[in-house]
């Protein structure tokens, strides 16, 4: 007979834990997209010190993507048997080594390499987070709670650029970096001593979810047990698919402004290099209350539906983005626009719980992880096209201008697949 253990017996216990599951889950995105994206902050700095082109510190920041993609191809079958913890250690202290030692680049190669290293282990990171929210919340419950960990995301962002470039115009690129890197293995030891990944891990061996109750009784003992589901399942229907495509989207548009709109605000608008904080900072923020209330969202209405909508958001932040670099504008409207790029995440937190709803607790980390496939490859598209774009035309308008029709392209697919 299956017993089932519901939130409610369990309640005061558990919502401890789950507080504590988000916190941690949250101090690793931080750090992944600290990682991820603090190149971008110290951007000019690093390139004035190793005397990179445009096109190569666009490759630089994007290269990230290639072994994080291959990280997920690696990371995302081993989500089925290596526990949150395990991934969420081996991740943040590999990447926190090699973020370290990134400080110590001096040349362009050494540099690739490094950021190759840190995309690898930081995919970890991404399946070990994911696998713990699975772990801990509900799938009702999974809109917010991502949309909680993609707001640390774009926190990270913002902390890069409010503390990156005034830390490496007061002691240095090489120190912000050193910092992030021993701050990031920090993380990574405190997850391996403290992390559990889930009830079952504290003692409750046969847990189900309140709203997974009717399915833990269709259970029979002649059915195959929850490991042994086939990883190909996750690649079987189109949801993975589409998935991708929203990533892709979200995460060309996120690469995009925050690689491109500050060299171009100081080319185009002529703003002053220490006011780059302030828009990266104002950028950052508005990307947190999005995702926000996008997750809050994407509890309450169609998923597909926030699909849709938020790639329309990406679509009109681009336009606006075209905009700064055709007519002058007043630094109000700067940062008027600098905020309302937070759009581009509105639908984050429904993307991945849309995943998840659909291929349940056993493959729901591999998928997302396959499923964030889409939005690495953005991640490296984005910088390193429009850096090529910049370098070819020496014009921010028509970069922006490629952004604007990808993202189009990317609103018209999701109108045709995503029902």
């Amino acid at each position: 007979m299956n017993t089932v253990s519901s939130y409610a017996v369990h309640a005061p216990r558990l919502r401890a834990w789950q507080t504590f599951a988000l916190f941690v889950g949250v101090l690793g995105e931080l750090f992944l997209a600290g990682d991820w994206y603090g190149f971008a902050a110290v951007m000019p700095f690093v390139s004035h010190a190793l005397a990179l082109s445009p096109a190569e510190a666009g490759f630089a920041q994007g290269a990230f993507a290639i072994t994080y993609g291959v990280g997920m191809c690696v990371w995302s079958p081993l989500g089925r048997t290596l526990s949150a913890r395990v991934l969420f250690a081996v991740g943040l202290l590999g990447a926190g080594l090699a973020m370290f030692w990134q400080s110590h680049a001096a040349s362009y190669a050494m540099l690739i390499a490094l950021r190759l290293v840190i995309g690898f282990f930081d995919a970890a990171v991404w399946v070990g987070t994911m696998k713990l929210i699975v772990g801990w919340f509900p799938p009702r419950r999974h809109g917010f709670t991502m949309g909680v960990l993609l707001a640390a995301f774009s926190l990270a962002i913002t902390l890069d650029f409010a503390i990156g470039i005034p830390v490496s115009e007061a002691f240095g690129w090489r120190t912000f970096f050193a910092a992030l890197g021993v701050a990031t293995c920090a993380v990574g030891a405190f997850g391996a001593l403290a992390i559990r990944g889930g009830p079952r891990e504290i003692g409750y061996a046969d847990f189900r979810w309140d709203d997974e109750a009717g399915h833990a009784h269709a259970h029979t003992h002649n059915e195959a047990p929850r490991q042994a589901v086939s990883i190909w399942a996750v690649f079987r229907s189109k949801w993975l698919y589409v998935g991708a495509l929203a990533i892709f989207g979200d995460m060309f548009a996120i690469s995009a402004v925050t690689t491109w709109v500050v060299p171009a605000f100081i080319e185009v608008q002529h703003m002053p290099v220490p006011a780059a904080a302030t828009v990266g900072a104002t950028m950052g923020f508005a990307q947190v209350v999005v995702l926000l209330v996008g997750g809050w969202l994407s509890d309450r209405m169609p998923r597909t539906a926030m699909l849709k909508v938020g790639a329309a958001c990406c679509v009109a932040a681009a336009l606006a983005f075209v905009a700064t670099t055709l007519v002058r504008i007043e630094w109000s409207g700067l940062l008027a626009i600098s905020a309302f790029s937070g759009v581009v995440v509105l639908s984050g937190g429904a993307i991945f719980s849309l995943v998840s709803e659909k291929y349940g607790e056993a493959l729901a980390a591999s998928a997302i992880g396959f499923a964030e496939l889409g939005g690495i490859v953005s991640t490296f598209v984005a910088p390193a096209l429009l850096g090529a774009v910049i370098g070819a035309t020496q014009s921010f308008a028509v970069a922006f201008g490629v952004f604007a029709a990808v993202e189009v392209l990317i609103f018209v697919a999701l109108l045709v697949v995503a029902r």
